[in-house]
This record gives structure tokens, sequence and C-alpha cells, in this order.
């Protein structure tokens, strides 16, 4: 029998799969080993099938197995931007070698494995070798494959990794059915970066949003990533840091930053679950062939410490969506969903726009592996000579505006749709039904536009337009100010009512509230529902107070 061989392993690098090769690689490995088997999820924008791969033993090919055999489900996305294709080519030869070699003996009896090569498969099949091609004067681009690479967007447009609140686009709603379906302990996104002058193989990272609120599992999940960050050392020899770019660009001892807390980025939304996460960032400026292999070893070292600590994993997840269905049972008011991060600016033009600042807690420092400080300036990759920087590392997150979880919110019936697809339940009111509520006089309405979020699709053979020419505008925001007010109204028959006792009742706040920086509003859902002087379609239900105690 033939090796099986992935496309770039097969070209020396030359290539990367296209979505045919993926297919046919996926189909043929379940052809030898029952330890995988093929389930599709879905259907791209184009119509091509979205695929994941299920791996493990004791024919633990369901949800429902793996909670019976008790297994950590770990789900592994690859290909969000089609252009950052390592996650796609060393998860396809990692899903070979835990099934055909022994690799995986004492691995998959503890995990269950959902796979997702090719999330992206439209975006991936526009190869040219002008998509982010290299350009270390804008600090852009990659070392390529020489037939190219696929385009960061889909085939229509949309820039998946920014689609998690909105769910615009197929692929967004076909794996948050999957990831609703599998509920996994942890879930690994993989990815591409260029940016900063640095000498790191790959930065990682998790969610940032709320932090407070998710402080035990959050901590968990910062050791474990430091666990796996030593073991990719010593046992591959790679160099990983935690991701980021210069605070200042150029500037190495300004600081280090990392991304915005934004939940549309799917690290974060995941996180407002209560579930861990994991963000690999393989480095643009190494070789192809490197980054596949930087990539193939952290996926395969997250994979053993989620073997090794199956137990705690189980745990510390379970103890978080418990907590989330608390604070929905029995409301705190001191309990705070940081739902803003933005600090809101002009431009010269007057239009609103927006930052999402970072700040660097005392003491918490980043040890940064990089060259010269010429060198860094000249954007030169090597640079001439290495050194190691200590800067604040920028990687805490303050709400700008925060909320209390309610016990439930009273949500026009158009929104079901929308809430179906982030698996928030709710119920139909069956009459009409008064209730005491707090809700919001809308005092002004405004537009922000959206960057890096869709993009005009190229013609076949074309390059995409880099982020360094800026692109066109093509998606924007509704910006509320608004002011609260509490009375007793009646809601007609066939008003939603969504508990926020459920463990999607932190990501229902973020969503429904009117301030939200990437809520149901901010994407313009309910703008043929707002006023300005009228109320915001979205109420939050007051609970009883409890009766006092009487003294003892």
């Amino acid at each position: 029998m033939s090796e099986l061989l992935t496309r770039a392993e097969a070209s020396n690098y030359a290539e990367t799969s296209r979505h045919s090769d993926v297919l046919a690689y996926i189909d043929e490995l379940c052809r030898r080993t029952k330890l995988a088997r093929r389930v599709d999820f879905g259907t791209s924008g184009e119509g091509q099938p979205l695929v994941s791969l299920i791996v493990s033993d004791r024919n633990c090919f369901t949800p429902e197995q793996a909670r019976k055999q008790k297994k950590v489900v770990v789900m592994v996305e690859a290909n969000i931007h089609a252009g950052e294709v390592e996650g796609k080519e060393a998860l396809l030869a990692l899903a070979r070698d835990l099934t055909l070699t022994k690799l995986g003996q004492k691995v998959l009896d503890r995990v269950c494995l959902v796979l997702i090569p090719n999330f992206n498969p439209d975006g991936n099949d526009r190869i040219s070798p002008n998509n982010r091609k290299l350009n270390l004067k804008s600090l852009e681009g990659q070392v390529n494959p020489e037939s190219g690479v696929g385009t960061r967007y889909t085939g229509e447009g949309w820039n998946l990794n920014r689609d998690s609140m909105k769910q615009e686009a197929p692929e967004t709603r076909a794996i948050a059915k999957l990831h609703q379906t599998w509920w996994p302990e942890v879930f690994i996104d993989c990815h591409t970066t260029d940016g900063s002058i640095h000498d790191f193989d790959l930065t990682f990272d998790t969610s940032h949003s709320n932090e407070p609120l998710f402080q035990e599992l959050r901590d968990y999940n910062r050791a474990m990533l430091e666990r796996v960050s030593e073991a990719v050392k010593k046992r591959h020899g790679f160099d990983s840091f935690w991701y980021g770019n210069y605070r200042e660009e150029d500037v190495p001892t300004s600081g280090w930053h990392t991304y915005p807390a934004l939940p549309r980025f799917g690290s974060h939304y995941r996180g407002l679950l209560g579930r861990l996460d994991v963000l690999l960032e393989t480095y643009s400026y190494i070789d192809y062939p490197r980054r596949c292999a930087v990539m193939y070893a952290w996926l395969l070292e997250l994979i053993r410490e989620a073997a090794r600590s199956a137990k705690a994993y189980l745990s510390v997840t379970q103890d978080a969506q418990d907590a989330i269905i608390a604070r929905g049972k029995n409301p705190d008011p001191r309990e705070l969903v940081g739902i803003n991060y933005g600090v809101a600016t002009r431009d010269a033009e007057g239009a609103l726009t927006y930052d999402y600042p970072a700040y660097a807690k005392p003491g918490d420092m980043a040890r940064i592996q990089a060259f010269d400080e010429k060198s860094i300036a000249e954007h030169r990759f090597p640079g001439k000579k290495k050194k190691v920087y200590r800067v604040p590392h920028h990687r805490t997150f303050l709400p700008t505006h925060a909320v209390s979880t309610p016990e439930g919110y009273l949500v026009p019936a158009e929104l079901a749709p929308r809430l179906e697809g982030h698996g928030i339940r709710f119920e139909v009111l069956p009459k009409a039904r008064s209730f005491l509520v707090d809700s919001y006089r809308v005092a002004r309405r405004e537009e922000t536009f959206s960057p890096d979020v869709a993009a005009n699709v190229p013609r076949p053979g074309e390059a995409e337009v880099p982020l360094s020419m800026k692109p066109k505008p093509v998606r924007f925001e509704t910006v509320l100010t608004v002011a609260p007010e509490r009375t007793t109204r009646e809601f007609p028959q066939g008003t939603l009512y969504v508990p926020t006792a459920q463990r999607g009742g932190t990501l229902a706040v973020y969503l429904l509230e009117p301030h939200s920086d990437d809520g149901f509003c901010r994407w313009q859902f309910l703008d043929k529902q707002v006023e300005v002087g009228g109320l915001y379609p979205v109420h939050r239900v007051v609970s009883p107070a409890p009766a006092p105690k009487k003294a003892e």
C-alpha cells in the first residue's frame, strides 16, 4: 500500500492542498483505519462540503459516546483564513500519524478529536502566488509555497474570524451548530501571522473577554499553554510565546500588545461560553515547511496535554458552565459582564472610530526574543543580531461599559433565528403578559466602519487586496447612545423570553444589550426597530427583590 501523503508533503512543500485533495485524503484515511470517520456538517457559500474528521478509539464518533466514555472533546479548526494553510497541512498529517502509527496509542483512549482541516474551502481554492505575498516593508505577507495559497476571505467575501457574533456566513452558522452539538472542552484555532519582527516560530493566546467572570478557567488555560510551550521547546526545539505585536511598531521597548477582546473573534466568543480555548499563530516570515512543522508540534502536544489532564479539563469547564447558569438563576448586581471595550475617537473628517486598547498589569512583563533595534526598524528578517527585550505585557482589557446579568430578556420574535444560531434557548409568550423591566430610551444613533470584516471578492486567479492597501469599506456598525428607565410594561403574545440561566447566558447578555460592541444591535440587525426617542426593542427582566430576613 502506498504511503498516504498530504499535497504539501508530496510536492516537497511547493504546494498546498486544494479542497478536493483534503476530501480525497480524509476518505482514504478512513478507508485505512477504524479510528477515523468523516462527518460532513454543512455546505460552504459556493456549495462545497464542510467536512470534519472524528478521530478516537472504542468507536467514539458521536458526542453521546464521548460523554459516555468521559473523553475530553478537542475540536481543531484550520484554514479559517485560507491563505494561512499550515494548520490544514499539519492537521491532515497528524490525523494520519495518530491513527496509522503508534503515536495515538496513549492519547485516543482519553480524547475524542473533532478535526476541521479546511474550514474555508472556497477561499482555499482561490490559489494565487500573489495572495499573502511577502512584503516586509509593510510587515505583511509570508514566505509562500511556490504555487501560492488561498484568500483570507470566503468566496462570498466574509472574514470568518470576525463573524462569530453576527453569523452572516453559512460556514460560521454551520460550525456554530457543530460546536453546540459536540460542546468541546477545548477548541484550537490554527492561523499564521505577520506583523512585528521577532524570533519566535509560533505565538499563542486564549480568550481575554470578561476575565474577572472566568478567572479560574483563564488561569488554568494560561498555565496549560505555558506547559505546552515548554513541551514543544523540549521535544521539538521550537520557540513560542504569547501572541502580540510591539505596542509602537518597530519599537520593541514600547511593550507587547495582544489583539482586541471583541467576541467577533472566535477565541473570545468561545471564552464567553466558559470553554478552554487556544489560538495558534505560526510566523509568516519563517519558511513554509518550518511553519507546518511547528504547527504539527503544537497540535500534537496540545492533544497529549488534553489526554494527560482529561479529568481536570472536564472539571474546570463544568465549573465555568455551572457558574454561568448560577448567575442567571441568582442575579447579583455586583457581578458585571463587560459588553464594550472600545474607546471612541473621531477621525479628521469627524467620523466615529474605535480603539480597543489592552493594558499591562503591574509586574506583567513579556520576554521577547527578537533582534537588534536597527534590524527591527529596517524590517530585516532575520535580523543581524539576536536580542531579548523585557517589556510590559499589554493583555488585560477593561470594559468601557458593563452590565449585570438580568434574570432574562424580552426580545422581538424576529430575533428567534439569530438566537437559535447561537444555541440560546428561549420561550415564546403564549399570551400577553406584564413584566417589570429595565428598558433603554434611544438618545442618539451613529454609524462606524467595520475594519477587516468583509471584502470584495477577487475574480478567480486574481490576488486579494492586502490590508495595507486599505480595501474599500463594505460593512458598517450601528452605535447607540441610550438612557435606562424602569417601568412595568405589557408584552404581546409571541414575544420571546430569553432566560440567562443557561450555558449561553453570558453570551446572551453580550448579544442583546444596546451598548454591546459586538451584539445584534451593533451589527444592524435591529436597525428597522430603532428610532431616536423611542425604546430599544430588547428589555431586561427585573427579578423580584427577595424579602428581607427577620432579625434573629
